[in-house]
């Protein structure tokens, strides 16, 4: 397994353990803010949520600031872990980290369609993602989507079905469809003034469900239960397992390639990135294995990938000739290196 490939899984499981802190830190709020979190922990002694809250405390009582000494004893500082608790909030829809927000580019725009106004809170939270964007492309899909590092698992459950002697079938949309998707959506959004696509999109239901997962959890420890849950699973999380299903048996990575509308704004915004795959000929045998990998279903080998290309790095930790490699080319790239029209020609000596 490559240096890349592990950066980019590690950046994935990052963002999972970062949708599911958010709404623990949320809870711990709650509990120091109504001075109640000495007595929610010793009653939860020993219990899974008492443990998850107690690794809380201690964490964030161990940063600079987060203890005091008062009456001989060491105590926590309530308004210092308060503070670091509400740095980080959100999720891969919409986040905060310390002073830095950042909105998906779909739900901002979709919002500001939808309300038909843009404050400039919404602006200042798009710099990042669309610096990013304009920079190395639709990433987002590839290094931090949670429902991308959900979708990778569905070819090796495909592997799975093969095993079985179960043939799934491989069927092929136009790419086209998500961009179709995408108009729809928003046209429906100026329409009902709601924003429809954010009850539809992966990252937006995955942050819900996972905030609500981890409020459930909480929940059912103040009941007093703390065995298993088997609670019931919302539309929304039985429409991320339809994706899934229809993944597995019917068309592999149907929804990145041919359906996401989010996938389809990020490419169009990253059109022209300058950070991209190239290909070097002369070191490239034909073998093809980069075309297997590519999870997107390109072909890297003829240097076609365009638009579509999510730099997530696959074919290039799949190529043995090393003849893939991130670089600097496209429209803007080019258009740097073309020498000035108002430049004098050079005279020979």
């Amino acid at each position: 397994m490559s240096k890349l490939h592990l950066a980019r899984r590690a950046a994935q499981i990052l963002v999972v353990a970062f949708m599911l802190l958010v709404p623990v830190l949320a809870r711990y709020q709650n509990y120091v803010a109504a001075r109640e979190i000495d007595r929610v922990l010793e009653r939860w002694s020993g219990t899974a949520a008492g443990t998850v809250l107690e690794a809380v405390d201690a964490t964030l009582r161990a940063l600079p600031g987060g203890e005091k000494e008062r009456a001989g004893r060491v105590q926590r500082d309530r308004e210092s872990v308060l503070e670091y608790a509400q740095l980080a909030r959100g999720g891969p829809w919409s986040a905060t980290v310390g002073p830095v927000s950042m909105t998906d580019p779909l739900g901002a725009t979709e919002s500001a369609i939808a309300s038909r106004a843009l404050p400039w809170v919404l602006i200042a939270s798009l710099l990042v993602p669309l610096a990013a964007t304009l920079l190395v492309g639709r990433v987002f899909c590839s290094w931090i989507c949670p429902m991308g590092f959900l979708l990778e698992l569905t070819d090796k459950l495909r592997g799975v079905v093969r095993f079985l002697e179960i043939r799934p079938r491989d069927l092929k949309p136009s790419r086209a469809t998500k961009y179709g998707v995408l108009v729809a959506g928003l046209v429906l959004a100026a329409a009902l003034s709601v924003p429809v696509l954010g009850y539809l999109y992966p990252p937006a239901i995955v942050s819900r469900e996972a905030h609500d997962v981890v409020f459930a959890f909480f929940d059912r420890a103040e009941m007093g239960r703390f065995g298993p849950w088997t609670g019931g699973l919302s539309w929304m999380a039985l429409l991320l397992v339809g994706i899934v299903l229809f993944e597995v048996f019917v068309s592999r990575r149907w929804w990145c390639r041919y359906v996401c509308p989010g996938g389809a704004l990020y490419s169009l915004i990253g059109w022209a990135r300058p950070v991209r795959v190239e290909l070097e000929n002369e070191r490239c045998t034909q073998c093809a294995q980069c075309v297997a990998a590519c999870p997107e279903g390109l072909n890297p080998m003829k240097n076609r990938m365009g638009m579509e290309c999510d730099n997530c790095g696959e074919c290039i930790a799949a190529c043995g000739d090393d003849a893939l490699a991130f670089g600097l080319d496209g429209p803007l790239v080019d258009l740097l290196r073309r020498p000035s029209s108002g430049s004098p020609p050079e005279t020979a000596p």
